[in-house]
């Protein structure tokens, strides 16, 4: 097992090839995105291995590639993750995480291009659509220390979240009540990252917080969001398709519980 240096991630784009959709992966591979690359030779690598945050990118055959060691120190800070592959590489992926739980579940994958239709949206009574900001941040809202984890999931800071990514929150009695945040900003695509607080749901309020982030999107070039799910998430499936996004393809997981090997 070797780990790639920064100047040489770029070189391990073939095996990535049909991974396309995992915006994460090409934002490593055009260095947007700092994260570890492991191969099994630097030279000729034919298996590699990466993450960020919370999701783990497993290419080729990773199964012989002596990735254990870098594995074990990943998956003991996070606890919990999901590792994404391709289907002709799963049964090795199985095989490097058979030391932990591991569930194999179904992902959604929807795609738009957010230019090409308007997304108007009034919020019920009682509710206010705010880009987030430092200033909203800094207003001392309930559930802040949520929205500043969600900027913080896939960037390093929110201060490098607000120069590089955008979203948008449903304010509700002096807290936040939905956001959703554009990750993974690659030349024209960006994903979606969302959430409701419980006590909110049902209102509208994700259509409401998508549809402003992607008029802005939008507004800033994006040409392709894209949308991850679990399969079996009724509700962002059923805002996906409210939103009249495309759906692209369901593909495999694997949801690992490093905390029961």
């Amino acid at each position: 097992m070797v780990e790639l240096g920064a100047g040489r991630i770029g070189g391990t784009a073939p095996l990535w090839e049909e991974m396309g959709i995992h915006l994460a992966v090409e934002s490593i591979l055009a260095g947007a995105t700092k994260a570890p690359m492991f191969v099994d030779d630097a030279e000729a690598p034919a298996a590699a291995m990466t993450w960020t945050g919370h999701r783990l990118f497993l290419a080729g055959d990773v199964a012989g590639a002596g990735f254990g060691g870098a594995l074990a120190g990943f998956a003991s800070s996070r606890g919990q993750f999901v590792a994404y592959c391709t289907r002709d590489d799963l049964e090795g992926a199985e095989r490097l995480l058979s030391g932990y739980k591991v569930e194999k579940r179904w992902r959604r994958y929807y795609e738009c291009d957010p230019s090409v239709r308007g997304w108007a949206g009034d919020p019920p009574e009682g509710y206010a659509v705010e880009r987030i900001t430092l200033e909203l941040l800094g207003r001392g809202l309930g559930h802040t220390d949520w929205v500043r984890e969600e900027m913080c999931s896939e960037r390093a800071s929110v201060e490098e979240f607000l120069g590089k990514s955008f979203g948008f929150a449903a304010l509700h009695g002096g807290g936040f009540a939905a956001w959703c945040m554009s990750e993974y900003n690659l030349g024209d695509r960006c994903e979606v990252g969302i959430e409701t607080v419980r006590e909110h749901r049902r209102r509208g309020l994700a259509v409401l917080v998508d549809g402003a982030m992607f008029r802005h999107a939008a507004a800033t070039g994006v040409r392709r969001v894209g949308w991850h799910c679990w399969a079996d998430n009724a509700g962002s499936v059923a805002t996906a398709e409210r939103l009249g996004l495309r759906h692209v393809v369901d593909y495999t997981a694997l949801f690992i519980d490093a905390r029961t090997g």
